[in-house]
């Protein structure tokens, strides 16, 4: 009875602690020709056009990540604007589209250019 009581505790708690409820998802910003380059400080829209889900997010300066969460499964399209800080700023822009899963975190690598 004490095995099993065990066994049980455990099965419910690992369940309710791993499972994440919705999707999550993280965007990389990528150089396109150099793709081991990431950019911070990059503006992420996240929409779809004939829908109302939009987010709008920065990417962060370690990583070049923007983090987002949703509540359903869905077909997005990210779009990518990084704007450089130099004397004479350059932009870049990149897009692309992803498809969320319920319960999962999807990275999705975006490449920008000029």
């Amino acid at each position: 009875i004490t095995i099993c009581a065990v066994l049980i505790s455990t099965l419910f708690s690992s369940c309710a602690e791993d499972e994440l409820d919705g999707c999550g998802l993280t965007v990389v910003v990528k150089d396109a020709k150099n793709p081991s380059k990431k950019y911070g400080n990059a503006t992420v829209n996240i929409s779809k056009e004939s829908g109302s889900v939009k987010r709008t997010g920065k990417t962060d300066e370690a990583n070049g990540e923007a983090y987002f969460f949703f509540d359903n499964e869905a077909i997005l399209d990210i779009f990518v604007t990084h704007v450089s800080e130099d004397e004479m700023p350059v932009t870049r822009t990149g897009k692309s589209t992803v498809r969320l899963k319920h319960g999962e975190v999807v990275v999705k690598d975006v490449l920008i250019q000029l």
